[in-house]
């Protein structure tokens, strides 16, 4: 009985649109959430494997002995493609010449992820491959082809082997980001190592072993793996390398983060509102069936099988357009960046599902709770039942699950609480303002018969509910302003961290000699280029005489002693510095006092922490044969994005001359400094030049993929602000309607409703604006030191954007929702209102 009543009542509400709100604002939250989550997923994703190509594979496996091939039988079964790496350092001989490089030998596959740079010749222009050299070939850099008087072609022995050198080898996709070999690399085919007779019990010998394939494969295999690795063996993704590539990779998933957040919040709004709206537009219908003789239960069934109707068929169409949306919008971004952006998964669905019915549910359960209990005797007294309009219970309800679905989609308990502790904080001081400016709206003293009059009276009488309206309005200008800032100042900020006369390659293994002739070469050139600093190898031994635990040789059995504290596990490039270089930042202890006659070092500040140091610790250093110790007198913030020559560890001039040292410096080459570069490297063949420039275009491309999603982000939430105004303002019609006909009554003109309207959302609107571009400055200042790690800056342009735009944006949208209403006449009114 009740069912088909059910569905009859359903249809019938459908034709009157009483259930347009609720649907829309369902609708809404789904497809905000999945368009939001497939975009931002599939430009994460994009951005992952890009960064992918820096390592040559998904993942990668490192070992300073040989690895099992049982690993390799493995990751083939689970359907991962598989490369082997060796690494060591053998002597080059050719044409009277000898020359030490750093031989990388690959299997067939590598790169698994990437491209290999390669010339035919000294002028032709470079090109990618995928492949390795073939047997008895190698691929050589260019500055070993000057060291070594080669030409393409010309044989070159390598240890006990003759191989042709036959290409000269510019990139490969995981090439060191800083590294002593410099221009001195050999890629040699794999099959060819027993050829060279270079590895020998005892040879100092790298291994590795690229991976790559769905992330659930790795996943598995590395749930595989993990139990048979022993403790000198690295897990490596992109993630986990140390450069600043691995950097602004989490710089940019945090940006993406913060963007899906924003959509979440204002979907949870709209359907906070619609659903309470929804509820209280049934008080009526309600009473008048508890009248004839409906029971609770009854009605309980009906209203919930009409939420449960409403909820299928808005997450159906949400999920639909938002499918449209999200293609339309990875399309236009694809063809923007000249990229095929990767299927975002099951995720988007499962987030968009789930964030609609929690919604529905949650956000609907306390009015729903609030509409079984309305008297009959409404029917009578149609002010009965109004007290639940404002239920602190279904606020603190919303404002929980709000919590929950934000922390659902993050995964990250910080940056939900700095957004969500923000927009409490932002609701918070609009109400108490609100209430404050609206109940004194009287005693302002304006005229009688004034437009603005009339405003402030409408605003003080709806203090209730303009302040919940005022708190919809200052969310969504919020977040609009939350998102403006952060791809227009946050993005600006990041992208100066590699600034347009950032180096673009480095220059290692300069003797001291070579140091004048080099800087003269860059001045008669006009190039750019950093300092030239003194570097030397050493290792930290001991702390407050204490050693650091030796790397023990698992093969031979050694164990790790366990009384030791953890050193660096490697040795560092050391440098002595009299100045403090630019990118770093003392942030505890002072810089070196230049009448300083004792040995002083400045740490990292991560350095410092991965090893336990603090100010006035004595370190002791190991360097050849030779051991000194040095007072640890500052702590350095170092920014290692900005790609600018930087060090973990500094010493103060006392150290020079102690050690055998040579130099290092950082240019900046332009495109057509090719010709240049090559006389460089022939004038000075020991030299090692380093080629940075497809990382700088890389962490450039993440910045634009970054910019371009916020851009989406942003044009979504401005929408969706658009329709939460719309259903605040809708759900006011009907007292509107009553005051339309009151004022006409009492003689007042079309225009001074009209102007009195437009004034009202205006305050409305500035108020809101003003609020939500302060609390907006705060929460973003706070995000840039504790997310960012940037210094945090206020934004005062946004003071005067949030209140002008606040006033359009509501006025606009609100007084077209009006415009209608007010253009109809007393008695079409008074029959709407029947």
């Amino acid at each position: 009985m009740w069912f088909k009543l059910a569905l009859t009542l359903f249809s019938r509400e459908l034709r009157r649109g009483e259930l347009t709100i609720i649907f829309a604002a369902i609708a809404l939250a789904v497809l905000t959430v999945f368009s939001l989550s497939s975009v931002t997923e599939r430009i994460r994703l994009n951005i992952e494997q890009k960064s992918a190509d820096f390592i040559a594979a998904d993942r990668r496996l490192a070992s300073n002995h040989p690895l099992d091939d049982a690993f390799i039988i493995e990751a083939n079964k689970l359907g991962l493609e598989t490369a082997r790496q060796m690494f060591f350092d053998s002597m080059l001989f050719a044409n009277d010449e000898l020359v030490l490089g750093s031989i990388k030998a690959v299997s067939e596959g590598y790169p698994l992820r990437g491209v290999v740079t390669l010339k035919d010749g000294f002028d032709q222009a470079d090109y990618e491959v995928r492949g390795v050299p073939l047997r008895g070939n190698v691929w050589l850099s260019e500055g070993l082809f000057y060291s070594l008087g080669l030409a393409i072609g010309d044989k070159v022995e390598i240890g006990a082997g003759i191989f042709r050198a036959s290409k000269i080898l510019v990139n490969e996709p995981d090439a060191p980001f800083f590294s002593l070999a410099g221009n001195k690399r050999v890629l040699l085919n794999y099959a060819d190592i027993e050829a060279t007779q270079a590895v020998q019990p005892g040879s100092r010998v790298f291994y590795r072993m690229l991976f790559a394939g769905e992330e659930a494969a790795l996943a598995d295999y590395y749930g595989w793996l993990k139990p048979q690795m022993r403790d000198n063996q690295r897990w490596q993704g992109i993630k986990d390398r140390q450069s600043p590539l691995g950097e602004n990779l989490e710089r940019s998933e945090r940006f993406l983060l913060l963007a899906g957040l924003f959509g979440i919040m204002l979907a949870a709004v709209a359907m906070a509102v619609s659903a309470k709206r929804y509820c209280e537009r049934q008080y009526d219908p309600v009473a008048m069936m508890k009248t004839l003789g409906g029971s609770r239960a009854t009605i309980r069934n009906i209203f919930l099988l009409h939420l449960c109707m409403v909820t299928l068929f808005s997450v159906t169409i949400g999920l639909a357009i938002g499918y449209v949306l999200q293609a339309v919008a990875t399309d236009y971004l694809a063809n923007f960046m000249d990229a095929q952006l990767p299927q975002a998964g099951f995720k988007p669905w499962v987030l968009a599902i789930t964030i609609g019915v929690v919604c529905a549910l949650m956000f609907s359960l306390k009015p729903l709770l609030d509409l079984f209990d309305i008297p009959p005797l409404r029917v009578l007294r149609r002010n009965l039942g109004d007290k639940l309009a404002v239920s602190r219970v279904h606020m603190a309800l919303s404002i929980s699950t709000i919590f929950v679905l934000m922390w659902f989609f993050s995964g990250e308990l910080k940056t939900t609480l700095l957004l969500f502790g923000g927009t409490a904080i932002l609701m918070l001081v609009l109400f108490g303002v609100s209430r404050l400016l609206f109940s004194a709206g009287r005693k302002l003293g304006l005229s009688p018969g004034s437009s603005w009059s009339l405003a402030i009276a409408t605003l003080q009488k709806r203090a209730n509910a303009n302040a919940v309206q005022l708190i919809s309005f200052a969310l969504a200008i919020k977040l609009m302003l939350f998102l403006f800032v952060l791809k227009n100042d946050l993005i600006s900020d990041w992208q100066m961290q590699v600034p347009e006369d950032a180096p673009n390659a480095f220059l290692i293994n300069i003797s001291e000699p070579e140091v004048t002739s080099i800087e003269s070469f860059f001045v008669q050139n006009d190039i750019s280029h950093a300092d030239f600093y003194p570097v030397f190898r050493g290792r930290a031994n001991a702390l407050n005489g204490e050693k650091y635990a030796r790397s023990a040789s698992k093969q031979e059995g050694e164990e790790q002693d366990e009384g030791a504290a953890e050193g660096a596990g490697r040795e560092l490039n050391l440098t002595w510095m009299t100045k403090l270089p630019e990118g770093n930042e003392v942030i505890e202890g002072t810089w070196f006092d230049p009448t300083s006659e004792k040995l002083e070092v400045s740490i990292s500040k991560g350095m410092a922490e991965g090893m336990n140091i603090k100010i006035g610790d004595r370190l002791t250093f190991l360097v050849n044969e030779q051991s000194f110790e040095a007072s640890v007198t500052s702590l350095r913030s170092v920014d290692w994005g900005s790609l600018k020559p930087n060090f973990v560890m500094i010493f103060n001039p006392m150290v020079a001359g102690r050690f055998p040292v040579t130099y290092f410096t950082a240019a900046q080459f332009s495109e057509g400094d090719e010709k240049t570069v090559s006389q460089l490297l022939r004038d000075h063949p020991t030299v090692s030049m380093i080629d940075i420039k497809s990382r700088l275009e890389q962490a450039q491309s993440m910045i634009a993929q970054v910019s371009l999603a916020i851009s989406f982000v942003l044009a979504i939430v401005l929408t969706s602000g658009a329709l939460v105004l719309i259903s605040q303002v809708q759900a006011s019609l009907a007292e509107r309607m009553q005051e339309i006909v009151i004022l006409r009554t009492l003689g007042a003109r079309g225009r001074l409703i009209k102007l009195a309207t437009l004034y009202e959302f205006l305050l409305l609107g500035a108020l809101a604006g003003f609020v939500a571009a302060l609390v907006s400055d705060v929460t973003l200042l706070i995000i840039q030191r504790e997310l960012f790690e940037v210094e945090g800056k206020l934004h005062p342009y946004i003071w005067i954007l949030g209140p002008t735009s606040g006033a359009l944006f509501v006025a606009t949208i609100g007084y077209f929702m009006v415009a209608n209403t007010m253009r109809q006449n007393t008695q079409g009114l008074l029959r709407k209102l029947a």
